[in-house]
């Protein structure tokens, strides 16, 4: 990989431009913050909105002419996460593009790192760290600390894929990826409670691909599939250094991955509630003619 100075855009084309594009549905509690720490410094703001009914896409209305918000559904069968991204990614018209969502911050330091490092031709994306947030503590451990992810990309030149866990596709592949330093805040859930909602949720999006494999689920993987990765968040992905908040988290993950399994197993094994209702008829049936003879 050549790793000469990149070169700098001529005088008389300016600066390249960035937008900002990400997905929300009822956001109103995060996305103020969202939009005011990036009005200075980006040049445009896209919203895909999935018919918020709590005010954020009329917040999103009167941000001014920098903000752009348009409403899709966000459903598997019209494409999922991938798609919804790839609409927002279609409607801006920057230069490049940072995917984001409502509740990720960008810090100082990567703002500047971002604006410096899209004068290149070497690259097409450029990959960043988060710091997630679990209940309002940093958290770098439980697995979390791993995710990094192209996040920014040159317009034209990327691309989502997946309708659950959707996935960037960068022409030219890894030789044309780069690598930042500075880190992304991502603050994730106000309370336990909404992060119970939020797997409740998205537990029946992975019991959907748990169910494509076509394989039976039974009681190990109710029992050992959790126990394994709660094992491994804890012990193997450091969250035992965070103390209770911890041991929370790996919990958490045992019950997010077990309501997986639970869904999946309710699926392929579930009864009809007919089949009870017509138990019941057919005891009436005969609790009659015995009664009636």
């Amino acid at each position: 990989m050549n790793q000469q100075e990149p070169p700098s855009p001529k005088a008389d084309q300016g600066p390249p431009t960035l937008a900002v594009v990400a997905i929300a549905k009822n956001e109103r509690r995060d996305i103020e913050g969202f939009v005011g720490h990036l009005q200075n410094w980006v040049d445009e703001i896209v919203v895909v909105d999935d018919y918020s009914t709590d005010g954020t896409y009329e917040f999103l209305n009167s941000c001014g002419n920098k903000v752009k918000v348009f409403q899709r559904g966000l459903e598997r069968e019209n494409g999922g996460f991938a798609a919804q991204r790839n609409a927002g990614l279609a409607e801006a018209k920057a230069d490049w593009i940072l995917h984001m969502d409502v509740d990720e911050r960008v810090t100082p330091e990567l703002a500047a790192e971002i604006r410096k490092a899209i004068v290149t031709d070497q690259y097409n994306a450029f990959r960043y760290h988060r710091l997630n947030f679990f209940l309002h503590r940093p958290f770098n451990a439980g697995g979390w600390q791993s995710w990094n992810a192209a996040q920014l990309g040159r317009k034209g030149k990327h691309q989502f894929s997946g309708a659950i866990h959707e996935a960037v596709e960068v022409d030219g592949g890894q030789d044309r990826i780069g690598q930042l330093t500075s880190t992304m805040w991502h603050l994730n859930d106000d309370s336990y409670v909404e992060r119970m909602y939020k797997n409740a949720h998205y537990a029946q999006y992975s019991a959907d691909e748990i169910s494509q494999t076509g394989k039976p689920v039974g009681w190990r993987q109710l029992l050992f599939v959790p126990m394994y990765r709660a094992f491994k968040s804890y012990f193997l992905r450091g969250a035992w250094r965070h103390g209770e908040t911890g041991l929370l988290f790996s919990l958490y993950v045992f019950a997010g991955t077990f309501n997986w399994y639970a869904i999946a197993w309710d699926r392929q094994k579930q009864i009809p509630r007919q089949q009870i209702e017509e138990s019941l008829q057919q005891k009436w049936r005969q609790w009659r003619a015995e009664n009636e003879a």
